[in-house]
């Protein structure tokens, strides 16, 4: 008999309160998660964790996923992790490495197919382990242990990872990588924090330089950057903001593009008391919205541990990544 599941990840701030989740049925189910960790950390996790508790099962397995870069991770770009010691083609060391040794190891000698399924589509088995993931971290930001779950009967799993517990050291991104939802929420919010008081506008002119550049000189990767130079980025690009029911801003974001073969999403930040209100998902739906009617060939980000989130709302990762090669100034 195939046990059918699906495995999900979730990180309040990313990195921050963080959770994992899987889910086969109502009376087997397991999650977990930690104080401080991000949703990659998350969406490995619970790959990790299902497959260590079926093990003993011997049964084929199918595993619905809404990440992409666990899928390759896992079926593709694997193998030749461990033949160049676990160093990623740039030669730098891959991220998550012990969770993905784990992850290896538990993969030996199983039957298991991975199938991606668009997140927060409707997909019951997704939507089920998305809640238990959400629910776990929200419980680790509230100062509670979440329930795990009866798991899978039988099951005797394996300590999670050291690096999976979400140590600052492990988790927090490069500082010369513009990870763009680090100042973002990571999750949907709760029905009762939907941003009915926020309003989106691409409308250039109100956007609030001096509040741009002062939340930018507080993030990791761009605290040095001057007003001067900040000013004239955004006059090279297409702003967005987001604004409370005072007119305030809560949120920028911007895009260089030609606006008809190419763009590059960057600077996306929003302000501490927007976050976890929905303020980052109405900002990037209606970037993605905005550039729409345009059918822009490709749309490029940067990201150092996020990628599970952008893939939900229509990022993949590059198709071949040994083509692009980058001139630092």
């Amino acid at each position: 008999m195939t046990i059918v599941a699906a495995a999900d990840g979730s990180a309040l701030g990313n990195p921050g309160p963080a959770g994992w989740g899987w889910y086969v049925d109502e009376s087997t189910y397991a999650c977990g998660g930690w104080p401080h960790g991000t949703n990659n950390q998350g969406e490995l996790t619970a790959v990790l964790d299902l497959l260590q508790q079926t093990a003993h099962a011997g049964e084929p397995l199918i595993v619905y996923c809404d990440s992409k870069y666990v899928i390759n991770s896992v079926t593709k770009w694997m193998a030749g992790w461990k033949r160049k010691g676990w160093k990623k083609s740039d030669g730098k060391p891959v991220l998550n490495v012990e969770i993905m040794k784990d992850l290896d190891a538990a993969m030996q000698g199983r039957d298991v197919r991975f199938e991606w399924v668009k997140g927060h589509s409707g997909h019951v088995l997704n939507e089920a382990a998305d809640k238990l993931a959400n629910g776990a971290a929200l419980a680790y930001q509230e100062g509670r242990t979440p329930n795990p779950g009866p798991g899978f009967a039988g099951a005797v799993t394996a300590p999670v990872p050291e690096a999976a517990r979400g140590t600052a050291a492990s988790s927090a991104p490069a500082a010369d990588v513009e990870d763009l939802f680090g100042l973002l929420e990571a999750d949907e919010p709760a029905a009762d924090e939907q941003p009915r008081a926020y309003t989106f506008s691409a409308d250039q002119s109100r956007i609030d330089p001096d509040w741009v550049h002062r939340m930018l000189s507080q993030s990791y990767w761009a605290a040095d950057r001057t007003r001067e130079v900040q000013d004239a980025a955004n006059k090279g690009s297409r702003c967005y903001g987001v604004y409370d029911a005072t007119g305030a801003q809560v949120a920028f974001a911007r895009v260089v593009t030609d606006f008809a073969a190419f763009a590059w999403l960057c600077d996306v930040i929003v302000a501490p008391d927007g976050r976890g209100r929905g303020v980052g998902k109405l900002l990037i739906s209606g970037i993605v919205a905005d550039l729409e009617p345009y059918r822009i060939r490709r749309t490029l980000l940067a990201t150092n541990d996020a990628h599970a989130l952008y893939e939900k709302y229509g990022w993949e990762p590059l198709p071949s990544p040994e083509r692009w090669m980058i001139r630092n100034g």
